[in-house]
């Protein structure tokens, strides 16, 4: 199936940006701190993609069903916020707890990567 008819389809260029932007960061951590802190970012910056791909599989449901009545629009919308927490609340223990990663630097991979989605975010049409 190509990618624009599924519901990864409406977010290539935010993940695109993601990657430029965690890319920019973990070169930039490897050059001046080593490969570690360059992994932490890197894993940081998956996170930030793997909410971006559940937010967007959540709204291409949405977009795709039946009609939903306002309450249970609301409904998706929490659940998937809560879905979208747990998931980044999962992975940084993963990443701290687990895997023994830095903080900063796994934070600045997830906050890279969050900005792409912020500055490809107030673009989207829909």
């Amino acid at each position: 199936m190509p990618i624009s008819g599924s519901f990864l389809g409406g977010i290539g260029t935010a993940l695109r940006i993601q990657l430029l932007l965690v890319g920019l960061a973990a070169l930039v951590l490897l050059v001046l701190s080593g490969q570690i802190q360059a992994l932490a970012v890197l894993f940081g910056g998956a996170m930030a993609a793997l909410n971006l791909v559940l937010l967007e599989w959540r709204r291409y449901q949405a977009d795709s069903g039946r009609a939903l009545s306002a309450g249970q629009s609301l409904w998706a919308l929490y659940r998937s916020a809560i879905e979208r927490f747990a998931l980044v609340l999962a992975l940084f223990a993963l990443g701290m707890g687990v895997l023994q990663l830095e903080p900063l630097p796994l934070l600045t991979g997830f906050i890279a990567g969050q900005l792409g989605l912020f500055v490809t975010g107030t673009r989207r049409k829909n």
